[in-house]
């Protein structure tokens, strides 16, 4: 009697890869834009870091997580707070550029939830790249396309664009919204503990560096 196995194994294989390149060709590319509106939009870093309007709706995300941080130069640290601190002199550099990732973990406020006063609701905010000045950030490399994963689940790639400017993408309409009834149709809903990770697949080349920056990752916080 022949022995199947190894056929069948064959068999699994080529399905397995099948399958794997159906998902991500089906995959969205979400594409971002700069920030038009002329009370959060400046013709310098200068004077985003001097006049900064733009902090005023954008919030942290989640409870943010690295996958690796470049070391101290110095007195100068990477860490991955720095996304979150209103101040485009700091940046979280990672160790290996692609393939390094930003994770956040939905901790709401008591008596709130996703889509709530001030929480996020799919629009995320960002500085791409070193912002503290432009010398600096021409240096150094900025994040082209990430890939969004919803508790380890791809659902989409963001291209960034390849500017200092303050810039936004939205990925709402993968998250039901009850407390505005958008999107109920969607494939996923946000909960406390949930996870959302954005994953460096390519990037925009520095003149001098190969590390990868970026200044403020944050969203934009729904109304009242």
């Amino acid at each position: 009697m022949k022995c199947t196995y190894p056929v069948r194994l064959l068999s699994f294989v080529i399905l397995l890869l099948i399958t794997t390149s159906v998902q991500a060709a089906v995959l969205d590319t979400i594409q971002s834009n700069i920030v038009t509106n002329p009370n959060y939009r400046y013709n310098s870093l200068e004077e985003y870091k001097t006049y900064e309007g733009w902090g005023d709706w954008s919030m942290p995300i989640g409870d943010p997580k690295a996958s690796s941080v470049l070391n101290p130069a110095g007195d100068i640290t990477y860490g991955v707070k720095n996304i979150e601190d209103y101040d485009l002199n700091t940046a979280w550099v990672g160790k290996k550029g692609i393939g390094d990732y930003l994770e956040f973990t939905f901790n709401f406020p008591e008596n709130t939830a996703y889509a709530g006063a001030y929480q996020f609701y799919g629009i995320c905010n960002v500085f791409n790249g070193y912002c503290k000045s432009l010398k600096i950030w021409q240096a150094n490399s900025r994040v082209k396309l990430l890939k969004v994963y919803y508790n380890n689940t791809p659902i989409c790639y963001v291209l960034l664009k390849n500017t200092w400017q303050f810039q936004f993408f939205d990925i709402g309409k993968y998250f039901i919204n009850r407390r505005d009834h958008k999107y109920m149709n969607a494939p996923y809903e946000i909960k406390e503990g949930d996870v959302l990770k954005f994953k460096i697949v390519s990037v925009y080349k520095g003149s001098k560096y190969k590390d990868v920056a970026i200044s403020e990752f944050l969203c934009e916080g729904a109304g009242n």
